[in-house]
């Protein structure tokens, strides 16, 4: 198993990947469980990496059927990060000093 943490200081969400193959990831975000194929959460960690550098985007993390799991939108304002999988969504804000650890954790190593 492996674990992304997002935190704003205050509360922290955890995102465990649980399982993986060639082709899906199988995670838990909180308390619930999804599958994502390996090319979408590639997708989503090169954005990640693009908007942390760039200090201005959007990743999306999305779902086996391609419903959105997460944004991260990086801004002057600082960081959001939108978790959809939980009811009612739930939603960080944060500066980009807390997303460093999450860039090292996601493992896209060339691009910190």
């Amino acid at each position: 198993m492996h674990t992304i943490e997002f935190s704003d200081g205050n509360d922290t969400v955890q995102i465990v990947i649980e399982s993986a193959n060639r082709e899906r990831l199988t995670l838990k975000i909180d308390q619930s469980r999804m599958a994502t194929s390996v090319t979408a959460y590639l997708s989503f960690a090169e954005a990640f990496a693009e908007a942390f550098h760039a200090l201005q985007g959007t990743a999306t993390l999305r779902d086996i059927d391609e419903n959105e799991v997460m944004d991260v939108i990086f801004s002057h304002r600082g960081v959001r990060i939108m978790f959809h999988t939980s009811l009612p969504e739930k939603t960080l804000q944060t500066d980009q000093s807390y997303m460093t650890e999450p860039m090292r954790q996601i493992g896209i190593w060339n691009r910190l």
